[in-house]
C-alpha cells in the first residue's frame, strides 16, 4: 500500500497582476516534462509580494512542524524578487522592486491527452477558451499553497487550479507592424481582388498572352 502524502495546503488568489514569461494555461507544455505542465508567472507589486512571501514561509513552518520533523529545510523560490535579463546576459533588479509569483500544476498526461485541466475564466466569471494568452495580460491566480516533505527536505510547491482574465493581451508569432512601431502612410495600398488572377490581367478579365 502507497505511503500517504501528507501536506499542509493554504488556498491562495494572487491580486491582480501582468503575467510575464512563458504562459501555458490552455495547453500543458511537455519541453521539460513529459507529463506536461500548465505554467503561469505572475507580477505583484513589491508589498504584495513580501506578503505573499511571507505566508509561503507560514506554511513551510506548519509543514516542518507536522510533517517535516528530521527533513532539511528547502529554500523558497516561488515568490522572488523580480529581475530581466538583458543583451549582455546581467541581471537588472526591477526598478519598482516588484516580485514575481510563479506557478505551476501537472497535466498528467495520458495516452496523448492532458487528464487535468486548468479553468480559465473571463472578469465575468465566465468560461473561454481558444485564445492566445501573452505577456502583458492581466489576471488573477488561483493557487494551492501545498506544502511538501519527501527526499529529505521540506518545502511549498505553488499548484496553479485556476485563472481569471481580466485584460487581454494576445500572443502573437512573428513580425508584426505594432511590435516595430509601423503606422500608415501614403503610398502603394494593395486591394485582394479574387477576380484578378495575375499582376497582367487585360481590362477583359482574360490574361494576356505573351511571347517568349
Amino acid at each position: 500500500m502507497a505511503k500517504e502524502k501528507k501536506s499542509v495546503v493554504r488556498k491562495y488568489t494572487s491580486p491582480k497582476g501582468t503575467l510575464v514569461g512563458f504562459i501555458s494555461i490552455f495547453e500543458p507544455s511537455t519541453k521539460f516534462n513529459k507529463d506536461g505542465v500548465y505554467q503561469a508567472h505572475i507580477l505583484l507589486s513589491k508589498e504584495d509580494g513580501e506578503k505573499l512571501a511571507t505566508e509561503i514561509k507560514e506554511v513551510r513552518t506548519e509543514q516542518f512542524k507536522t510533517y517535516g520533523k528530521g527533513t532539511k529545510v528547502a529554500e523558497l523560490t516561488q515568490c522572488v524578487p523580480y529581475s530581466r535579463t538583458n543583451d549582455e546576459g546581467e541581471e537588472i533588479p526591477d526598478a519598482e522592486g516588484r516580485y514575481v509569483f510563479k506557478t505551476k500544476a501537472s497535466a498528467f498526461i495520458k495516452d496523448g491527452k492532458p487528464t487535468a485541466v486548468i479553468p480559465v475564466l473571463d472578469a465575468k466569471l465566465k468560461p473561454i477558451k481558444g485564445i492566445r494568452v501573452g505577456e502583458g495580460t492581466v489576471a488573477k491566480l488561483c493557487v494551492d499553497l501545498s506544502g511538501y516533505s519527501v527526499a529529505g527536505k521540506t518545502g511549498v510547491s505553488a499548484k496553479l487550479r485556476l485563472v481569471q482574465i481580466l485584460d487581454l493581451v494576445e500572443y502573437v508569432s512573428g513580425a508584426t507592424a505594432d511590435a516595430y512601431g509601423l503606422t500608415e502612410e501614403d503610398g502603394f495600398d494593395f486591394e485582394d481582388d479574387e477576380n484578378v488572377t495575375t499582376e497582367d490581367a487585360s481590362e477583359d478579365g482574360e490574361e494576356e498572352e505573351l511571347d517568349f
